[in-house]
């Protein structure tokens, strides 16, 4: 696959409106609205209750990125693959055969299936895209979850319970640690607010290696636990013109701009240097090198 393009981000919000009502019940509508809308006005807005910033599927299949993966459990083949098949593949309720380098096996066990990701490697975004997600460590994709049924001499057998896509013969096999779902609370965003002495970061890479990003879609951040990323932290995606970047004025006399504000995002996952977050609110396509601080 090479990186995907799309022409219309779910950015824009559609207000849907209402049928004129007929004259001869206007009247009687009238007078049906007088008296909650005079109770409303005296009444303020209820704040808005928080939601999770994502589904299910969304929070477990966001990848990762980190320094080292162990890699002394794989995922060797599967049931019902009678011929032998190098590239067979399983999905939800198949049942695939793990082994293990050292150690072993006990029913009841469940792992997180992942494979090294390739796809923020096909297109490079920005200039040194490929060594800034280097530092950070390798990217993985997460790729199931399944659980220990049958402990053989051989090995085990695990019966797949989740999947974010077909799961394949040497794919690796790590303990399941559950993802805990974050709230979120909608809010108005501030389209220009000035810097905070709060955690500054940069949006290094995006799942699917997507070129313009919306609501839904997951990006990599280069901060980690080391610097602060904890799960359920609000930033801000922040646009500055190339202008305003270098600091002073353009070749052509303009003056440098303010940044703007385009977006948000929440952590879902964090890793020593990296963090996976979902874009949970934009005012228009976001790409990969935007800059994004915490709220």
């Amino acid at each position: 696959m090479t990186g995907q393009v799309r022409t219309a981000p779910a950015c824009a919000r559609i207000l849907k409106g209402r049928k004129p009502l007929r004259t001869r019940t206007l009247s009687i509508a009238a007078l049906c609205f007088v008296f909650p809308v005079a109770v409303a006005l005296g009444q303020e807005t209820p704040p808005a209750s928080a939601i999770p910033a994502a589904t299910e599927s969304q929070a477990n299949c966001t990848g990762f990125i980190t320094t080292h993966v162990p890699t002394d459990v794989t995922v060797v083949d599967g049931a019902n693959n009678d011929l032998e098949e190098a590239y067979r593949q399983f999905g939800i309720d198949d049942s695939i055969y793990l082994h293990r380098h050292n150690g072993n096996f006990s029913v009841g066990e469940e792992y997180l299936i992942v494979r090294p990701a390739t796809m923020p490697f096909r297109t490079t975004r920005y200039e040194g895209e490929q060594w800034a997600i280097h530092k950070l460590g390798e990217p993985y994709e997460d790729v199931g979850r399944a659980k220990v049924t049958v402990v053989t001499p051989k090995g085990a057998v695990a019966q797949v319970s989740f999947a974010c896509g077909p799961i394949n013969r040497g794919d690796i096999a790590l303990p399941y640690q559950p993802r805990t779902i974050p709230g979120y609370t909608p809010t108005t965003l501030d389209r220009f607010p000035l810097p905070n002495d709060k955690i500054h970061a940069t949006i290094k890479a995006a799942q699917n290696n997507f070129d313009s990003l919306a609501a839904g879609d997951i990006v990599y951040i280069d901060v980690g636990v080391k610097q602060g990323a904890q799960v359920g932290q609000r930033y801000r995606v922040v646009y500055v013109p190339a202008a305003a970047a270098l600091g002073h004025h353009t070749l052509l006399g303009y003056p440098t701009m303010p940044r703007e504000t385009v977006g948000e995002i929440v952590v879902l996952s964090a890793q020593e240097k990296s963090a996976a977050a979902i874009i949970v609110d934009c005012t228009r396509d976001i790409s990969v090198g935007y800059g994004v601080e915490l709220e």
